[in-house]
C-alpha cells in the first residue's frame, strides 16, 4: 500500500473506491478524509455515485483543480517531528491502536478482583481517611478536606466495595504505563505525557419527586460512573451488557488519547507561537527600513532642493562679481558667501 500520496494520487484513490474501504486501508477515520479533500480542494464522489456505477449508469466524475500541483498531502508522518499532524492524521485509529496495545500488554493485569488485595496507596490513604473521618464524626467535629486529600468516590455503603476494587485495577495499570497521581487543588489528578485530568468515581442517582411536591430524593441507582475532567471530559458509566470493570482498556486508551492529542496541539500552539512571532519581527524589520528608506530619500530632495538654491546663489555672486558698481563692503559680503558655499558638502550629507 502507497505511504505517501500527492493530490493527484488522493484525488485518484477517493474515486477508485469507497471511502469506507479507504479508511480501512489507510487506517484514518471518514472526517480526516473529509477534511483533507476540503483543505486541498479534491472534489470527492457524491452520495449516490456507486449506486449509479452499480447499476451501470452515468455518473460524472469532475477534474482536479490545478492538477500541477503535486503537494504530499498525506504519508509516513513521524510522530516525533509533526505529532500535531501526526495525530490529526491517525485520528480516532490511533485510540483503537492503544486500546490493542494495552489488552495485549502482558505486563497488565485488566481483571477486577472479586476482593480488595494489596490495594495501591491512594486507596489506602482513601481508607485511612475514611475511617478517621467517620470517627471524628461520631465526636462531633470536621475532617477538613483540604488537609486530607483522597481520591474522588461518592458511592452508597453497598457500591463502596466494589468501587473500591475499581479504581485499585485501575490505578494500577495506569501506574504500569508509566503514568502517575499528583496532588493539585486539593484533589489527586493522573499525569500522562505531561497532561493532568482530575478523575472522580461516583454512583449515578436517580431523582424522584416527592410525593408532598416539595423537591425531591435522590435515590442510588447501583450504578458506577467514571468521570475524567469535571467540565468538559469524557464519562463512562455501568451499561445493562457491560460495567465499569470492563471498559478499563477503553478508559486508559482515552487518556493516553487525549494526552497525546492535547500534548501535540500544545506543541503546534508554540510552533505556532514562534512562527508568528518571526513574522512579526520580520514585518516590523521591513517596516522599519521602509521608513529608514523614506527618511534618506527625503533628505535628498532636501539636499537636492538646497543644490539647486545654492547654484541659483553663485550665478548671483557671480553677477555682482561682474558689476563694476559694487563697492569694497560688497565685496566683503560677496566673499564671505563664496567662501560659505565652499564649506558646503553635498555629496558628503548623502548617506
Amino acid at each position: 500500500m502507497t505511504t505517501q500520496f500527492t493530490r493527484k494520487k488522493f484525488y485518484e484513490l477517493v474515486w477508485s473506491k469507497p471511502l469506507t474501504k479507504i479508511t480501512e486501508e489507510l487506517e484514518i477515520d471518514y472526517h480526516t478524509i473529509v477534511a483533507l479533500c476540503k483543505k486541498y480542494e479534491i472534489p470527492r464522489p457524491p452520495s449516490n455515485y456507486w449506486l449509479k456505477l452499480k447499476f451501470g449508469k452515468q455518473a460524472a466524475q469532475p477534474a482536479l483543480p490545478n492538477p500541477d500541483d503535486e503537494r504530499i498531502i498525506w504519508g509516513a508522518i513521524n510522530e516525533e517531528q509533526d505529532p500535531y499532524s501526526w495525530i490529526y492524521l491517525k485520528g480516532k485509529a490511533l485510540e483503537k491502536h492503544i486500546k490493542k496495545e494495552i489488552e495485549e500488554d502482558q505486563s497488565l493485569d485488566l481483571n477486577v478482583f472479586q476482593r480488595l488485595s494489596k490495594p495501591d496507596r491512594l486507596v489506602e490513604d482513601y481508607l485511612r481517611i475514611t475511617e478517621e473521618r467517620e470517627k471524628v464524626r461520631k465526636r462531633g467535629q470536621y475532617l477538613s478536606s483540604y488537609d486530607n486529600p483522597t481520591i474522588s468516590i461518592n458511592t452508597s455503603k453497598e457500591q463502596e466495595v466494589r468501587a473500591l476494587r475499581f479504581i485499585d485495577c485501575l490505578i494500577k495499570n495506569l501506574r504500569l504505563r508509566g503514568h502517575h497521581f499528583e496532588i493539585r487543588n486539593y484533589h489527586y489528578e493522573i499525569y500522562i505525557c505531561g497532561v493532568s485530568y482530575p478523575f472522580s468515581l461516583r454512583e449515578v442517582n436517580k431523582r424522584v419527586p416527592r410525593s408532598d411536591g416539595w423537591g425531591s430524593d435522590y435515590i442510588p441507582t447501583g450504578k458506577l460512573a467514571l468521570k475524567i475532567d469535571s467540565w468538559r471530559g469524557k464519562e463512562w458509566q455501568d451499561q445493562k451488557t457491560l460495567t465499569l470493570e470492563h471498559k478499563i482498556s477503553e478508559i486508559i486508551a482515552r487518556l493516553e488519547y487525549l494526552a497525546k492529542k492535547e500534548r501535540a496541539e500544545s506543541i503546534y500552539r508554540d510552533v505556532k507561537h514562534r512562527r508568528n512571532k518571526v513574522e512579526s519581527e520580520k514585518a516590523e524589520a521591513l517596516k522599519r527600513k521602509r521608513i529608514e528608506e523614506d527618511q534618506k530619500f527625503e533628505k535628498l530632495l532636501q539636499l537636492a532642493d538646497q543644490w539647486k538654491r545654492v547654484e541659483n546663489l553663485k550665478e548671483f555672486i557671480l553677477m555682482l562679481e561682474n558689476n563694476r558698481l559694487v563697492d569694497s563692503d560688497k565685496k566683503q559680503v560677496i566673499q564671505w558667501a563664496k567662501n560659505r558655499i565652499e564649506k558646503l558638502d553635498f555629496i558628503g550629507s548623502i548617506e
